[in-house]
């Protein structure tokens, strides 16, 4: 078959990538390895009756002209605010940081105003200088965060300690970074949760995208991993699977990483010099591991995050270079169960508890069953020392560390971030920098996942994105 756009996974960017050519009146087709889609908005059962979000329980929010454009409301995506991250206080008491909310709140703006001008930018036709050599946007690398620490940025503006210390927890939330490095500030802009909630989990708003699509008329292929991408003359013409099935394409949108792609789906020997030396220097900062815990018994614990570590980040940060998990572990608390009821038994509760600093690699080898036991019972000792009794009525407690995220979605490391947040791997410089909107240089190949400029910046940004710059070179005449 052939199809005007073939989008290689079916996650937040490739169901969103999906339903915006759809709905433009290009046929489409989405490939996915697993047998549902989603990537990390999944909701599972994790021990009878008990259920949760696997890889993280809030995303970076989605823009409101993407959100209204793909109608995701009427397909059942209700994202309700979250109450503020909280700290612990003096005396263990859970003390909420407004301040410091607010503080969030105007950063979010920030982003969603940039996020306009990217989604609009990607309109527009390819730039080409008088040579007809293609000639990327102005980079918003050079924004003054990208050679500010964290810790100064948050100095300058939060005047208090404690809003300091719940923006710094947010920011670090399941990452692993210096606060005092020059570009860390960039973090804030690069944002993990923020979303909200939704009722059902996250597999609820995946759902609501992939409803969206399909009405709109795109094709799904779930079940069957794409083997390479098809290429003539160093232009993209479709896709590959794995049981040798060939599809063609005018456009292909890969949301798997930079090393996925590019080494995944190619011979090396097919690509312009240029993109494996891109690729084989672009770095990844894995740090998120997960715990799910079931629980005979409500906790008493307050209903938003919790930010728990006492830990310093930069300590738990050079624990992280060394390959060695930081003690005591950073991490926040979110009582999900609290939110949403249906994710737990009458009676009982679902905690979840994000880790940061966790490394891919242990200094001693590969992570083994001994070791994840004695991390799983680290972390769960470390919640009793704050929530006292907690242990004893643990009835489940399942670890996700990030050689798991790795092999269960698809991504490098199990980088959650798609690459390292850094200033040379930020905006305009992340993905190539000579190209713009997602584009590579392989003609008929765009970046629509994390590792696209606009993959940090908010929920689906990239595969739609992606989608605009197709629509666009397709109407100017760029892809043949």
């Amino acid at each position: 078959m052939r199809y005007d756009a073939a989008i290689i996974g079916a996650g937040t960017n490739g169901l969103a990538a999906a339903a915006t050519l759809a709905r433009a009146g290009l046929s489409v087709a989405v490939f996915e390895r697993a047998e549902r889609v989603g990537g990390r908005c999944t909701t599972r059962e994790f021990h009878p009756g008990f259920r949760a979000s696997p890889f993280c329980d809030e995303i970076a929010p989605v823009p409101a002209a993407i959100f209204r454009a793909l109608d995701l409301a009427r397909h059942g995506a209700i994202f309700m605010p979250s109450a503020p991250l909280r700290s612990l206080g003096e005396g263990d008491s859970f003390e909420a940081d407004l301040v410091g909310q607010r503080f969030r709140t105007e950063i979010q703006r920030r982003i969603a105003a940039h996020c306009a001008h990217v989604l609009e930018s990607a309109k527009q036709p390819k730039k080409r200088d008088w040579l007809g050599r293609p000639v990327a946007s102005a980079p918003w690398h050079r924004e003054s965060w990208s050679a500010r620490s964290l810790s100064d940025v948050l100095a300058e503006a939060l005047s208090d300690e404690t809003s300091r210390a719940s923006a710094l927890s947010a920011a670090l939330d399941g990452r692993a970074a210096d606060p005092h490095r020059g570009g860390s500030a960039l973090l804030l802009l690069a944002p993990r949760a923020g979303s909200g909630t939704t009722m059902g989990g996250l597999g609820t708003f995946a759902n609501a995208l992939h409803a969206s699509a399909q009405a709109a008329g795109a094709a799904f292929s779930l079940g069957l991993e794409v083997s390479d991408v098809r290429l003539a003359k160093r232009r993209a013409t479709g896709i590959r699977l794995a049981d040798g099935t060939e599809i063609e394409a005018r456009a292909v949108i890969s949301t798997l990483d930079l090393k996925r792609t590019f080494l995944g789906l190619f011979a090396w020997n097919e690509l312009p010099e240029a993109v494996p030396r891109r690729t084989s220097a672009f770095r990844h900062a894995p740090a998120t591991a997960r715990l799910l815990l079931a629980l005979d018994g409500v906790p008493a614990f307050p209903g938003g995050p919790v930010s728990v570590s006492s830990s310093s980040a930069a300590q738990a940060y050079a624990a992280w270079r060394t390959g060695t998990v930081p003690d005591p572990l950073p991490m926040t608390l979110r009582w999900v169960s609290a939110t949403d009821p249906r994710l737990a038994p009458a009676g009982k509760a679902v905690l979840t508890a994000t880790l940061s600093a966790v490394p891919y690699q242990l200094f001693d080898g590969a992570w083994t069953n001994e070791k994840r036991t004695a991390l799983r019972e680290r972390a769960i000792a470390q919640i009793e020392a704050v929530l006292r009794g907690l242990s004893a009525r643990v009835l489940a407690a399942e670890l996700i560390v990030p050689p798991d995220i790795e092999e269960s979605l698809g991504i490098t490391e199990g980088d959650l971030d798609g690459g390292e947040i850094a200033p040379d791997q930020m905006f305009a410089q992340r993905g190539f920098a000579q190209c713009d909107a997602g584009r590579t240089p392989i003609g008929g190949l765009y970046l629509g996942g994390g590792s696209a400029p606009a993959g940090p910046l908010g929920s689906c940004m990239a595969g739609v994105v992606a989608a605009n710059a197709v629509m666009s070179d397709l109407t100017g005449g760029h892809l043949r």
